[in-house]
């Protein structure tokens, strides 16, 4: 099994490296592709875990990138900072199949 990354702010990366996951340590979004870019090269990375207060300003490029995108598996995740939104689990459903 390969390496997760956390890239975040450095108190959700902080949680993560406690357990086991490498941390990297961002505060700007617009730097979020790039380092991206250089995590997807490397061949020992699986998972990478975004902070979703970096994800969203950006989002429409990173998703661009991520459909072109088969390893590492790139997910979001809230932080303490985030606000929260409920899930429209059909609508996701409905994407993942290819309906959305």
């Amino acid at each position: 099994m390969g390496k997760v990354v956390v890239v975040g702010d450095r108190y959700t990366t902080s949680a993560f490296a406690v357990l086991g996951a490498e941390d990297m340590v961002l505060e700007d979004p617009y730097k979020l592709l790039e380092t991206l870019n250089s995590i997807r090269r490397r061949e020992d990375v699986d998972l990478v875990l975004v902070s979703r207060d970096l994800y969203e300003p950006v989002r429409e490029s990173v998703d661009s990138l991520l459909l072109n995108l088969s390893k590492p598996v790139v997910t979001v995740i809230p932080t303490p900072f985030s606000q929260g939104t409920p899930l429209d689990v059909k609508k996701i459903i409905f994407k993942a199949l290819g309906f959305g």
